[in-house]
């Protein structure tokens, strides 16, 4: 889904989990809690050598592998438990989805309002400087009428003297 970018938002380019491909979640997840992909890798690695025994007829070397695959499981299970608890991913500890989003709602919204605001005061300000600018256009039209008439005045009493 792509996001068109909005001057109310809060943070970066940051992409939410519902937002990430498939790899980026994995890049993300393995980032989270990382001794869980090296335990599946070290537990992977050990079945494959078990596999290989077994193929070759090793009875002992197979079960040597095995256990060390159980040794490995339980360590990526523990892995897995005790990063929840470190890295705070227990579903305790997160908001829902749902609260994130009514925030960021209303984040958003009291910034729309500021804005709206700032550009209401603009408005008001201009409205006030253009009445400001018509009352002083009024006032120097009156201005002008007045010496406009005084000139005559003074035109005809030119002609009148010079008669």
């Amino acid at each position: 889904m792509s996001r068109i970018p909005s001057s109310f938002d809060l943070k970066g380019p940051e992409l939410e989990i519902e937002e990430m491909n498939f790899w980026q979640k994995v890049v993300y997840h393995c980032k989270q809690q990382p001794f869980v992909p090296i335990g599946a890798l070290l537990t992977t690695g050990a079945v494959i050598l078990a596999a290989q025994n077994i193929r070759i007829g090793n009875r002992q070397k197979a079960q040597y592998y095995f256990r060390w695959r159980v040794g490995l499981q339980g360590a990526t299970l523990i892995a897995l438990v005790a990063g929840s608890f470190i890295y705070g991913t227990s579903k305790k500890n997160l908001k829902s989805r749902e609260d994130q989003l009514r925030e960021k709602a209303k984040q958003r919204e009291s910034l729309w309002v500021q804005e709206l605001e700032r550009k209401d005061a603009e408005v008001q300000q201009r409205k006030l400087r253009a009445e400001k600018a018509r009352e002083k256009t009024a006032e120097n039209e009156d201005s002008i009428k007045q010496l406009e008439a005084e000139l005559k005045d003074l035109e005809s009493k030119l002609k009148g003297a010079s008669k």
